[in-house]
């Protein structure tokens, strides 16, 4: 494997992450709460190795339960591994890890509105290949 300078300033990394949240999550917490809404893309912003900051990015859904009171719990799988998720660079065998997390931003009665957020931190990408990191997240709500 050939490692790209990364020396150079500003050569950004562009991974992308959620490409997929709800294209294979979609009904769980045993038929009582299922998405309300289409997940989108979250992409991060280009990954400096330079100045390696931890980044987040985010993305807001909605979750609809018929019992209003039901928080669910969120579960999380990558197509590129679990323990940890991890983004593949495009034509290498090599991989960024992250993490995700799902915080209730709002809602009242049975439909509530969630964060889920990616983080990527600077110390994980410091040394990474340039070029393009994905991953296909499936994203489930359990009672």
């Amino acid at each position: 494997m050939t490692r790209q300078n990364r020396l150079l300033p500003r050569l950004p990394l562009t991974p992308l992450l959620f490409a997929a949240l709800l294209a294979v999550g979609t009904n769980a917490c045993a038929d009582n709460c299922a998405f309300a809404s289409a997940g989108t893309a979250i992409n991060f912003p280009p990954l400096d190795p330079s100045a390696s900051a931890t980044l987040t990015a985010f993305m807001d859904i909605q979750v609809k339960c018929t019992n209003a009171t039901n928080v669910p719990t969120w579960g999380f799988s990558g197509a590129n591994g679990d323990t940890p998720l991890r983004m593949k660079h495009a034509t290498q065998n090599a991989y960024i890890p992250y993490t995700v997390a799902a915080n209730l931003v709002s809602g009242t009665g049975s439909t509530k509105t969630w964060r889920v957020t990616g983080t990527v931190l600077g110390a994980n990408y410091q040394n990474a290949l340039i070029g393009t990191y994905s991953d296909i997240l499936t994203a489930t709500v359990l009672p």
